[in-house]
């Protein structure tokens, strides 16, 4: 750490929080909140009753080599922090794919049935079959008592339907969307290890209105799911390694509560 002046660890503590709300889909779409102990390794997980336990807090798995940054010691010492931020927002994003990749597949795999919604096979061609099953959605999570406008996530497949052009030059997306009660929309490879050919979505419900990207500024108690954080994303000085670099990792320390999955519904091709 000695290589670092304050100032520039400041500076990029700062670049790697907005580079990691920017990336981060489920930063920007499920709220989350701080634990106050840095040091905790073990949060309640919000069930009541013979569910209740708790979940561990730890960093997102990843698959070998973990995001790193690794800079010289003539790029740590320079007086600008050009070097620095570059490579400690590469990392970052590293860090909030494989963050997105843990907690929007825990939510995809809650739900039981009914909760679970078929896509038709004609959803890819044929617009009113995918607006009725994210209707069908919506009647699920809203007599749940989740009736604020939902946040739908997708794949690639399920956004190209969500796309559609009808008449040859009409976007269905608004109107789908609108019918669904949805006022938010993300495109991530849910259950990408599984298939890339076929719809995935999953349907979060809402109890209070919470706009594209406003999740951090939500109060997480009330939605169906929450993020426990004992580790805001923030930036670790590792020290030197073998060949004389320097190596900081870009770190986060939390627990995906679902803590009603009636609040969330999978839909699947």
């Amino acid at each position: 750490m000695v290589y670092f002046s304050a100032e520039h660890l400041a500076l990029a503590n700062q670049a790697l929080r907005e580079t990691f709300g920017q990336c981060s889909i489920a930063w920007q779409a499920i709220p989350h909140w701080d634990t106050g102990d840095p040091g905790q390794i073990n949060v309640a997980n919000g069930l009541m009753g013979a569910s209740a336990g708790f979940l561990s807090l730890a960093p997102p798995p990843s698959p070998p080599p973990p995001p790193t940054a690794l800079l010289t010691v003539a790029e740590a010492i320079a007086p600008t922090p050009d070097a620095l931020l570059t490579g400690v927002m590469a990392a970052t994003e590293t860090l909030a794919n494989n963050f997105d990749t843990d907690v929007l597949n825990a939510c995809y795999k809650a739900p039981t049935a009914p909760n679970l919604v078929p896509i038709p096979a004609s959803a890819g061609t044929n617009p009113q079959d995918l607006q009725k099953a994210l209707i069908n959605s919506r009647v699920l999570v809203e007599n749940t008592g989740y009736r604020a406008p939902s946040c739908l996530i997708t794949n690639t497949v399920g956004l190209l339907y969500l796309n559609q052009l009808a008449n040859g030059y009409y976007n269905i997306l608004q109107q789908t969307l609108a019918a669904a009660n949805i006022n938010s929309l993300y495109r991530f490879d849910i259950d990408g290890g599984s298939t890339q050919k076929k719809a995935r979505m999953v349907l979060i419900g809402r109890r209070r209105r919470i706009a594209q990207g406003a999740a951090p500024e939500a109060s997480p108690g009330e939605e169906p799911v929450d993020l426990a954080c004992s580790v805001l994303p923030s930036l670790e000085v590792d020290g030197e390694t073998s060949s004389g670099g320097i190596q900081l990792s870009p770190r986060i320390r939390y627990a995906t509560r679902i803590t009603d999955a009636t609040g969330l519904v999978a839909l699947k091709e």
